[in-house]
């Protein structure tokens, strides 16, 4: 059994994709537009976290476990991921001294403690409580280090922004069009539960979702 809780303020939302890098896909060169794009990349990143349905970004959490009597538990699977850093682990009144909390093996991707010792069957049955620190910082964060937004989630955003942008204007559901006689008109039509995000993007956002590999 486990229970997850934030332990840090919320973190504001941001663009989860870069500015020029918006701006190359759309070829625009100046800096007319920088609010508006800005405010689209914004846009388009709500849409994407709430697509993906689960915390995505860096903050602090505790998770509280039970390990039952009677069996161990070979990996403690922490509830927001990927895992940056354990700050404390206690298990019941005892606390792990901080070199002892460097020791820990974990998968940072997938977010799994093991036990420190393999000669280990496991984690003994007890309360475990570990306080750590997960998710991801959005690009140009300064000092973000190597957790920044992957590649292709940034791609996803930018994607939404531009579909955002092509939009304004005309029917967002127009695909292409041509002169009367000549050729025909088509429509894209958004995934359901998409938020009218394009096929291209979900795509992408799908693996970020809880069980997914993101």
């Amino acid at each position: 059994m486990r229970r997850t809780v934030q332990i840090s303020a919320p973190a504001a939302l941001q663009p989860l994709a870069l500015l020029d890098d918006l701006k190359a896909d759309l070829s625009i060169s100046d800096n007319t537009q920088d609010t508006e794009l800005t405010r689209l990349l914004l846009e388009a990143s709500a849409k994407a976290l709430k697509f993906i349905g689960r915390p995505l970004m860096q903050a602090q959490w505790q998770d509280t476990f039970m390990v039952r009597p009677g069996a161990a538990q070979d990996v403690l699977c922490l509830g927001r991921y990927p895992l940056v850093s354990i700050q404390s682990f206690c298990v019941g009144e005892l606390s792990l001294a901080l070199e002892q909390i460097k020791d820990l093996p974990f998968d940072p991707d997938a977010a799994m403690v093991y036990p420190p010792d393999a000669r280990m069957p496991g984690w003994m049955p007890g309360i475990y409580a570990v306080q750590y620190t997960a998710g991801y910082v959005a690009p140009g964060t300064e000092n973000a280090g190597t957790n920044v937004v992957p590649q292709d989630l940034q791609e996803a955003i930018r994607l939404t922004a531009a579909a955002i942008w092509y939009a304004k204007g005309r029917d967002p559901n127009l695909k292409s069009e041509s002169e009367q006689g000549v050729g025909s008109t088509s429509w894209n039509v958004p995934s359901a539960g998409s938020g009218g995000m394009p096929q291209p993007a979900v795509d992408i956002l799908t693996s970020y979702q809880a069980g997914g590999i993101g």
